[in-house]
Formats: C-alpha cells, sequence, structure tokens
C-alpha cells in the first residue's frame, strides 16, 4: 500500500519530498476515509465527499483549494481532534 500511495501522488504531481510526508499520515486515515483514498488511488475522478463537524471534503476543495489528499486528511484531523481543528478552520472567518 505505501508504494502505491507514494507512486499514486508522484504521478499526480508530487513531488518525492511530498509525497513522503504525505504518506504516514495518508496510510493512518480513519474509516470512511481510508476508502475514498483507496478508490481515489484506484481512479483519479472517484473523488467522494465527506462531511464532518460543518466542513465537507469538496468545500475545502472548493473554498480552500486543497487537493483530494489534504482534503482527506484534513477531515481526518476534523474527526480525531474537532475542537481543535474546527477553531483552526474557522480562525479569521467572519
Amino acid at each position: 500500500m505505501k508504494e502505491k500511495i507514494c507512486r499514486t501522488l508522484k504521478e499526480r504531481g508530487y513531488s518525492e519530498h511530498s509525497a513522503k510526508l504525505l504518506l504516514p499520515d495518508l496510510m493512518r486515515l480513519s474509516a470512511p476515509l481510508d476508502r475514498m483514498l483507496q478508490a481515489w488511488l484506484n481512479n483519479e475522478r472517484e473523488q467522494l465527499d465527506y462531511s464532518c463537524n460543518g466542513f465537507s471534503i469538496h468545500g475545502l476543495q472548493r473554498e480552500r483549494g486543497m487537493k483530494y489528499p489534504a482534503a482527506l486528511l484534513t477531515m481526518d484531523w476534523l474527526m480525531k481532534e474537532p475542537e481543535k481543528a474546527v477553531r483552526s478552520l474557522t480562525k479569521g472567518i467572519k
């Protein structure tokens, strides 16, 4: 799985360094985000949406310019540390 994630990230424009930095966190995604990552790895157009604590993957991509892996990682953070993540993401938003 590690090799597939790293290879796919590089094929989709990530540098070797960036891919290696993202790899550990992507390997630890919570369900159902882990399955969503797997779907995206198999087909780049397979970008499923998920909502949590007032945020969604597609919303993070659209409103914050995040790539799909970054939005998955942010959503995982929202699930694991909701108070801290929400406070950070809403900081400065009025």
